[in-house]
Protein backbone atom coordinates (compact mmCIF):
# COMPACT_ATOMS: atom_id res chain seq x y z
CA UNK A 1 0.00 0.00 0.00
CA UNK A 2 1.36 3.51 -0.85
CA UNK A 3 2.18 5.42 2.15
CA UNK A 4 0.20 8.87 1.38
CA UNK A 5 2.13 10.38 4.86
CA UNK A 6 5.00 11.20 2.74
CA UNK A 7 4.02 12.09 -0.33
CA UNK A 8 5.65 15.15 -2.15
CA UNK A 9 2.52 17.30 -2.73
CA UNK A 10 3.19 17.47 -6.53
CA UNK A 11 2.26 14.22 -7.08
CA UNK A 12 -1.17 14.21 -4.95
CA UNK A 13 -3.04 14.99 -8.43
CA UNK A 14 -1.31 12.60 -10.48
CA UNK A 15 -3.05 9.63 -12.12
CA UNK A 16 -1.44 6.93 -13.80
CA UNK A 17 -2.75 4.84 -16.59
CA UNK A 18 -0.78 1.54 -17.39
CA UNK A 19 -1.73 -1.21 -19.07
CA UNK A 20 -1.45 -3.38 -22.24
CA UNK A 21 -2.77 -2.49 -26.13
CA UNK A 22 -6.56 -2.25 -26.32
CA UNK A 23 -7.00 -2.49 -22.02
CA UNK A 24 -9.21 0.47 -22.37
CA UNK A 25 -6.31 3.27 -21.62
CA UNK A 26 -6.90 5.97 -24.08
CA UNK A 27 -10.70 5.99 -23.53
CA UNK A 28 -10.81 5.86 -19.60
CA UNK A 29 -7.56 8.18 -19.26
CA UNK A 30 -9.63 10.98 -21.61
CA UNK A 31 -12.68 10.44 -19.39
CA UNK A 32 -11.10 10.50 -16.19
CA UNK A 33 -8.85 13.98 -17.48
CA UNK A 34 -11.89 15.77 -18.86
CA UNK A 35 -14.40 14.62 -15.57
CA UNK A 36 -11.57 16.21 -12.89
CA UNK A 37 -10.06 18.81 -15.39
CA UNK A 38 -6.89 17.49 -15.51
CA UNK A 39 -4.26 17.56 -18.40
CA UNK A 40 -3.99 14.62 -20.42
CA UNK A 41 -0.77 13.53 -21.17
CA UNK A 42 -0.41 10.00 -23.64
CA UNK A 43 3.11 9.10 -23.50
CA UNK A 44 2.68 6.27 -26.35
CA UNK A 45 1.95 9.25 -28.29
CA UNK A 46 5.14 10.63 -27.47
CA UNK A 47 6.56 7.79 -28.75
CA UNK A 48 4.73 7.52 -31.86
CA UNK A 49 5.74 11.06 -32.04
CA UNK A 50 9.29 10.36 -32.43
CA UNK A 51 9.10 7.36 -34.67
CA UNK A 52 7.12 9.38 -37.01
CA UNK A 53 9.92 11.77 -36.82
CA UNK A 54 12.44 9.44 -38.04
CA UNK A 55 10.79 7.99 -40.87
CA UNK A 56 10.06 11.64 -42.03
CA UNK A 57 13.60 12.07 -41.89
CA UNK A 58 14.94 8.66 -43.26
CA UNK A 59 16.68 7.63 -39.92
CA UNK A 60 17.71 4.53 -38.97
CA UNK A 61 15.15 3.64 -36.46
CA UNK A 62 17.53 1.45 -34.16
CA UNK A 63 19.73 5.10 -34.63
CA UNK A 64 19.17 7.00 -30.99
CA UNK A 65 21.75 9.30 -31.83
CA UNK A 66 20.43 10.72 -34.88
CA UNK A 67 16.69 10.64 -33.54
CA UNK A 68 17.74 12.42 -30.10
CA UNK A 69 19.53 15.08 -32.53
CA UNK A 70 16.03 15.40 -34.67
CA UNK A 71 14.03 15.31 -31.40
CA UNK A 72 15.78 18.35 -29.94
CA UNK A 73 15.83 20.45 -33.12
CA UNK A 74 11.71 20.10 -32.79
CA UNK A 75 8.86 20.75 -30.29
CA UNK A 76 6.47 18.27 -28.89
CA UNK A 77 3.12 19.25 -27.50
CA UNK A 78 -0.10 18.59 -26.58
CA UNK A 79 -3.72 20.18 -27.09
CA UNK A 80 -6.31 19.56 -24.50
CA UNK A 81 -8.16 22.03 -25.22
CA UNK A 82 -10.45 19.87 -27.94
CA UNK A 83 -13.51 19.82 -26.53
CA UNK A 84 -14.77 16.11 -28.52
CA UNK A 85 -14.24 13.76 -25.71
CA UNK A 86 -12.81 10.86 -28.51
CA UNK A 87 -10.26 13.84 -29.46
CA UNK A 88 -9.39 15.49 -26.11
CA UNK A 89 -6.10 15.72 -27.21
CA UNK A 90 -3.91 16.81 -30.43
CA UNK A 91 -0.32 16.04 -30.57
CA UNK A 92 1.51 18.65 -31.84
CA UNK A 93 4.69 18.47 -33.74
CA UNK A 94 6.32 22.13 -34.39
CA UNK A 95 2.90 23.32 -34.54
CA UNK A 96 1.56 20.58 -37.20
CA UNK A 97 -1.58 18.48 -36.34
CA UNK A 98 0.21 14.81 -36.17
CA UNK A 99 -2.45 13.21 -33.67
CA UNK A 100 -3.85 11.02 -36.96
CA UNK A 101 -0.09 10.32 -38.78
CA UNK A 102 0.96 8.50 -35.51
CA UNK A 103 -1.81 6.28 -35.99
CA UNK A 104 -0.63 4.92 -39.45
CA UNK A 105 0.03 1.37 -40.23
CA UNK A 106 3.04 2.53 -40.97
CA UNK A 107 4.54 4.16 -37.57
CA UNK A 108 2.61 1.30 -35.43
CA UNK A 109 4.59 -1.07 -37.20
CA UNK A 110 7.58 0.37 -36.02
CA UNK A 111 7.36 2.13 -32.87
CA UNK A 112 8.28 -1.06 -31.14
CA UNK A 113 11.66 -0.31 -32.09
CA UNK A 114 12.16 3.24 -31.37
CA UNK A 115 10.47 2.79 -27.85
CA UNK A 116 12.80 0.05 -26.40
CA UNK A 117 16.13 2.04 -27.18
CA UNK A 118 17.32 3.00 -23.58
CA UNK A 119 18.42 6.50 -24.81
CA UNK A 120 14.84 7.30 -26.54
CA UNK A 121 12.87 6.37 -23.22
CA UNK A 122 15.24 8.23 -20.74
CA UNK A 123 14.82 11.31 -22.82
CA UNK A 124 11.28 11.03 -23.44
CA UNK A 125 10.84 9.80 -19.51
CA UNK A 126 12.52 13.23 -18.48
CA UNK A 127 10.18 15.12 -20.69
CA UNK A 128 7.11 13.62 -19.33
CA UNK A 129 8.40 14.33 -15.81
CA UNK A 130 8.83 18.02 -16.95
CA UNK A 131 5.26 17.96 -18.18
CA UNK A 132 3.33 15.96 -14.96
CA UNK A 133 5.18 18.68 -12.90
CA UNK A 134 3.36 21.94 -14.51
CA UNK A 135 -0.01 20.62 -14.18
CA UNK A 136 -1.98 17.90 -12.29
CA UNK A 137 -2.32 14.93 -15.34
CA UNK A 138 -3.35 11.87 -16.02
CA UNK A 139 -0.82 10.03 -17.36
CA UNK A 140 -1.61 6.99 -20.18
CA UNK A 141 1.27 4.24 -20.95
CA UNK A 142 3.13 1.02 -19.90
CA UNK A 143 5.52 2.58 -17.43
CA UNK A 144 3.62 5.77 -15.81
CA UNK A 145 3.28 4.02 -13.04
CA UNK A 146 6.27 1.98 -13.09
CA UNK A 147 8.92 4.34 -14.15
CA UNK A 148 7.42 8.05 -14.33
CA UNK A 149 5.34 8.86 -12.16
CA UNK A 150 5.76 5.96 -9.32
CA UNK A 151 4.32 8.38 -6.58
CA UNK A 152 1.76 9.12 -8.12
CA UNK A 153 -1.09 9.60 -5.97
CA UNK A 154 -3.33 6.92 -7.87
CA UNK A 155 -1.42 4.48 -9.64
CA UNK A 156 -4.25 1.91 -12.25
CA UNK A 157 -3.16 -1.28 -14.18
CA UNK A 158 -6.01 -2.03 -16.72
CA UNK A 159 -6.02 -5.68 -18.59
CA UNK A 160 -8.23 -7.32 -20.77
CA UNK A 161 -8.95 -10.93 -22.38
CA UNK A 162 -6.89 -10.70 -25.93
CA UNK A 163 -9.95 -11.76 -27.37
CA UNK A 164 -11.75 -8.20 -26.29
CA UNK A 165 -8.36 -6.03 -27.00
CA UNK A 166 -8.38 -7.55 -30.56
CA UNK A 167 -12.32 -6.61 -30.89
CA UNK A 168 -11.51 -2.77 -29.28
CA UNK A 169 -8.27 -2.32 -31.53
CA UNK A 170 -10.78 -3.94 -34.97
CA UNK A 171 -12.90 -1.08 -34.12
CA UNK A 172 -10.64 1.56 -33.47
CA UNK A 173 -8.87 0.74 -36.51
CA UNK A 174 -12.33 0.83 -38.58
CA UNK A 175 -13.20 4.24 -36.99
CA UNK A 176 -9.59 5.52 -38.90
CA UNK A 177 -10.66 3.89 -42.37
CA UNK A 178 -7.77 1.21 -41.27
CA UNK A 179 -8.75 -1.75 -42.02
CA UNK A 180 -6.76 -4.97 -40.88
CA UNK A 181 -7.86 -8.50 -40.01
CA UNK A 182 -8.70 -10.28 -36.86
CA UNK A 183 -5.76 -12.24 -37.43
CA UNK A 184 -3.11 -9.62 -37.94
CA UNK A 185 -4.96 -7.54 -35.29
CA UNK A 186 -4.22 -10.16 -32.91
CA UNK A 187 -0.45 -10.67 -34.26
CA UNK A 188 0.06 -7.13 -33.61
CA UNK A 189 -1.00 -7.05 -30.15
CA UNK A 190 0.98 -10.15 -29.24
CA UNK A 191 3.88 -8.77 -30.52
CA UNK A 192 3.61 -5.49 -28.91
CA UNK A 193 3.12 -7.42 -25.61
CA UNK A 194 5.82 -9.55 -25.79
CA UNK A 195 8.23 -6.45 -26.74
CA UNK A 196 6.60 -4.40 -24.14
CA UNK A 197 7.04 -6.72 -21.24
CA UNK A 198 10.74 -8.37 -22.18
CA UNK A 199 12.19 -5.19 -23.44
CA UNK A 200 15.40 -3.98 -20.67
CA UNK A 201 14.49 -0.61 -19.87
CA UNK A 202 11.04 0.17 -18.35
CA UNK A 203 9.09 -3.38 -19.24
CA UNK A 204 5.98 -3.33 -19.30
CA UNK A 205 4.63 -4.15 -15.31
CA UNK A 206 2.28 -4.05 -12.81
CA UNK A 207 3.28 -1.01 -10.93
CA UNK A 208 3.74 -1.26 -6.92
CA UNK A 209 0.70 0.03 -4.89
CA UNK A 210 -1.50 -0.15 -8.25
CA UNK A 211 -4.98 -1.03 -8.24
CA UNK A 212 -5.24 -3.83 -11.08
CA UNK A 213 -8.46 -3.87 -13.27
CA UNK A 214 -9.65 -6.60 -15.68
CA UNK A 215 -12.10 -4.65 -18.16
CA UNK A 216 -13.05 -7.20 -20.34
CA UNK A 217 -16.69 -7.41 -19.21
CA UNK A 218 -16.59 -3.84 -17.88
CA UNK A 219 -18.80 -1.33 -19.42
CA UNK A 220 -16.75 1.92 -20.14
CA UNK A 221 -18.38 3.66 -17.36
CA UNK A 222 -18.36 0.90 -14.95
CA UNK A 223 -14.16 1.33 -15.24
CA UNK A 224 -14.50 5.09 -14.72
CA UNK A 225 -16.49 4.84 -11.80
CA UNK A 226 -14.35 2.38 -10.45
CA UNK A 227 -11.13 4.29 -10.89
CA UNK A 228 -13.05 7.80 -10.17
CA UNK A 229 -13.92 5.89 -7.03
CA UNK A 230 -10.24 4.55 -5.81
CA UNK A 231 -8.91 8.04 -6.52
CA UNK A 232 -11.19 10.09 -4.48
CA UNK A 233 -10.51 7.60 -1.75
CA UNK A 234 -7.10 8.07 -2.16
CA UNK A 235 -7.02 11.76 -2.03
CA UNK A 236 -9.66 11.49 1.10
CA UNK A 237 -7.18 9.55 3.11
CA UNK A 238 -4.57 12.00 2.07
CA UNK A 239 -6.14 14.77 3.39
CA UNK A 240 -6.90 12.87 6.83
CA UNK A 241 -3.53 12.19 7.45
CA UNK A 242 -2.27 14.91 6.58
CA UNK A 243 -5.39 17.28 8.59
CA UNK A 244 -6.94 19.00 6.03
CA UNK A 245 -9.98 17.65 6.79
Amino acid sequence: MMNTSNMDPENINIITIDGPAGSGKSTIAKMLAKELGLIYIDTGAMYRALTLLALKNNIDLNDEKSILLAADKSILEFDNSVGDINKYTKVLLNGKDITLDIRSKKVGEAVSIVSKLSKIRKYLVKLQREMASKSPCVLEGRDTGSVVCPSAICKIYLTASIEERVKRREKQLCENNQLLSKEQIKCEIESRDRIDSSRQDSPLIVPDGSAVIDTSCMSINDVFSSIKKIYNGKINLYKKINHQV
